[in-house]
């Protein structure tokens, strides 16, 4: 009987990991030519509530300072495609010494603009930067 139930949840298992993969993309981002040696791609998949989930991975992203003087930190933004979709600040891509940066990332939204700036400072509800890394992204 043990024997069984642990068939099963193996069973279960694997099948929720191959449905998890299945539907994963992976997208390049446009990269701005102020950041000309930087690459990023972005993974999409769905999440078992039914969301988008994204993961962002950059190498040779210059430090924010570099590409604007007044910037401290690069800030991800997302926006729905409808004309009415406010600009989300999702939060920071930290750069680490190398010059690589992740960003993992929920939303409900299917289709949508992903895109970078560098910020002076994380906390803007706004970006003031210009889009430095971005794509519009559909999850269907």
């Amino acid at each position: 009987m043990k024997r069984q139930l642990l068939s099963i949840a193996m069973l279960v298992l694997t099948g929720l990991t191959v449905a998890a993969c299945a539907g994963s993309k992976d997208i390049q981002l446009t990269s701005s030519g102020d950041i000309p040696a930087a690459t990023s791609i972005v993974k999409l998949g769905t999440n078992d509530n039914g969301n988008t989930t994204f993961d962002l991975k950059v190498e040779h992203l210059a430090l924010p300072e570099r590409v604007d003087a007044g910037a401290t930190v690069y800030v991800v933004w997302m926006r729905g495609r409808d004309a009415n979709a406010n600009i989300q600040n999702m939060g920071a891509l930290i750069v680490d010494d190398n010059l690589n940066g992740s960003f993992s990332g929920v939303t409900p939204l299917k289709d949508f603009e992903l895109f970078v700036t560098a910020e002076p400072t994380l906390t803007n509800t706004a970006p003031t930067g210009k889009a430095l890394l971005y794509s519009t992204l559909s999850a269907n």
